[in-house]
């Protein structure tokens, strides 16, 4: 019985130990086959909240909102004011308005019996008189010129073949005396021209015309340019200033800027005509006329 009992035990414990080896060699096993994740490197799971998003920075715009077809117009001229929107072929009615007390009171003037269904350019080119090249109902372009303070427009075919303007038919196209030209982007507006200077806004940029090709000038975010002799005048958005800034820019490749001033707190969220008066620029912002500076 002793005997019979010890064997027992012994076989016992050999079925331990063989359990035992048979664990370790498996938990080996796993581990190779699982290795631990080095410590350090492992990263916790991201969590979102439902409707919460990172946004990534914005860039500042360069384009501008400005509506073509609600771009303005200021001329000045020394007994009368000018100005007009441009209006629509197919949208809203220009409106051109005439000033005998420097912008205080304004009287419309709109040749609506011509047809006139769109603005392009406006100037004073005397004193007390006007002309601007539109376009019919039928948004065929048309000069008129006033001799009698708007009270009455005639049209003018010479003035028209003289003209530079943007195409009512085709804002991607700027009518030279000599051919049309591509415009920097499928959208211009705003074109001034004197002499040899031609100015206009495309794409939220100011440009002007070399006599071959346009140069992008160098304020951002544009949003009205204007003649002054040799000089470009443009409007537009900038840091230092909460409201409209005015920067004089000479028309030759030098392209050296100045800085005219700043119409802080004025509305910038709309349209904006600029003129040069005297060594100063007249602005017409929402409601109202700034004299910068």
């Amino acid at each position: 019985m002793q005997r019979f009992g010890a064997a027992r035990w012994l076989a016992i414990t050999g079925v331990l130990a063989l359990v035992v080896v048979v664990t370790v060699l498996a938990w080996a096993a796993y581990q190779h086959a699982n290795p631990d994740a080095p410590r350090g490197e492992a990263q916790p799971v991201p969590t979102f909240s439902p409707g919460v998003q990172t946004r990534a920075p914005t860039a500042t715009p360069t384009a501008s909102t400005v509506d073509p077809a609600q771009a303005r117009m200021l001329a000045i001229g020394s007994e009368v004011w000018w100005r007009a929107t441009t209006g629509s072929c197919s949208g809203p009615a220009p409106v051109v308005e005439r000033s005998y007390d420097q912008g205080a009171t304004w009287t419309d003037v709109t040749p609506a019996y011509l047809g006139i269904a769109q603005v392009q350019t406006l100037e004073a080119f005397s004193g007390r008189d006007a002309e601007l090249v539109g376009a019919t109902a039928g948004c065929e372009p048309q000069a008129l010129r006033t001799y009698t303070r708007g009270e009455f427009w005639d049209s003018y075919p010479d003035v028209l073949a003289a003209s530079r303007y943007v195409d009512p038919r085709d804002a991607g196209s700027v009518q030279l005396p000599s051919g049309p030209v591509p415009a920097p982007c499928p959208a211009a507006f705003g074109l001034h021209a004197s002499g040899d200077v031609v100015a206009l806004v495309c794409d939220g940029r100011a440009w002007s015309w070399s006599g071959e090709q346009w140069a992008l000038l160098a304020p951002e975010r544009a949003l009205a340019v204007a003649v002054d002799g040799s000089d470009i005048l443009v409007a537009h958005h900038a840091d230092d200033c909460a409201g409209i800034a005015i920067v004089r820019l000479a028309a030759d490749p030098s392209g050296v800027a100045s800085a005219v001033g700043c119409a802080a707190g004025t509305d910038a969220s709309g349209s904006v005509a600029i003129a040069a008066r005297g060594d100063g620029v007249v602005a017409w912002i929402g409601d109202a006329l700034v004299g910068i500076p």
